[in-house]
């Protein structure tokens, strides 16, 4: 689209954590009208979140600065709950803060494949939500005219049917509940091989991905040795294990950082 695409500082591999401050200087020193891309909830790839008082210095900065977040939210409800996980949101829309909102429903309507979310775009007034949406129609028109509708119509059909809808929330909640399961279960399985930040980011970082912060050589040992599969980066996707597997994994990721 001819944007020149820069990046800002976020996630610290020292500790398994957030750059935040280096993170919120950067974008404070950013030109006025940039776009900053933002993940809403269940950082990917690193589980690494904003919490909500740094959402609201980052929204200071957005404002002060004239900047347009565009702010990702593909899996909300795997962190803290639907509600919590659509803080950002809510707080951009209750400033007023003109903003650009991607939400999907790909992950928490198990929908991979239909290509079903949504684009919503905060304006300041109805005549700007006009010319936005005849700017978006044209993009529309011009990249894929007809989207899918098999899981756009399922998604409404839910949504719109009480039952259905108070279903889908109570199965998503139970999702969200056995991944932070599993992410107690791997802390408490290495607490007698690791301390410190290797071994609370388990439970600090939120969502279906997880740093591990292990790196290439000692991921390659995990499958090599132990059958457990992970990115050489370190990833981890924590919604793949499961009460009869996680402990198996604990005592391959234990074993492999006591000979690092």
């Amino acid at each position: 689209m001819g944007f020149e695409v820069n990046t800002y500082p976020y996630y610290d591999e020292a500790t398994g954590g957030l750059r935040f401050d280096a993170m919120l200087d950067a974008i404070d020193k950013l030109p006025a009208k940039s776009v900053v891309l933002l993940h809403a909830c269940c950082h990917n790839p690193t589980g690494v979140d904003l919490d909500q008082a740094h959402w609201v210095k980052i929204i200071d900065v957005l404002q002060k600065r004239d900047l347009l977040p565009f702010v990702d939210m593909a899996y909300q409800g795997f962190g803290s709950g639907l509600d919590d996980d659509t803080f950002a949101v809510r707080e951009l829309a209750r400033r007023g803060v003109p903003a650009c909102i991607a939400n999907s429903f790909s992950k928490n309507y198990s929908l991979y494949g239909e290509g079903c979310g949504g684009l919503h775009v905060i304006c300041d007034d109805a005549a700007e939500a006009d010319r936005v949406l005849g700017q978006l129609t044209s993009a529309v028109r011009a990249n894929y005219s007809n989207p899918p509708t098999h899981g756009a119509k399922i998604v409404t059909h839910v949504l719109n049917t009480p039952g259905l809808k108070q279903s889908w929330e109570k199965e998503l909640a139970s999702m969200c509940q056995r991944i932070a399961r599993m992410r107690q279960a791997i802390h408490d399985g290495l607490k007698d091989h690791v301390r410190g930040e290797m071994l609370t980011r388990y439970i600090k970082q939120r969502g279906m991905f997880t740093y591990t912060g292990l790196v290439a050589d000692q991921a390659d040992r995990l499958k090599e040795e132990f059958g457990v599969y992970i990115l050489r980066s370190g990833r981890m996707c924590v919604a793949g294990l499961n009460d009869s597997n996680v402990q198996i994994v604990a005592d391959a990721i234990g074993k492999v950082l006591a000979s690092r």
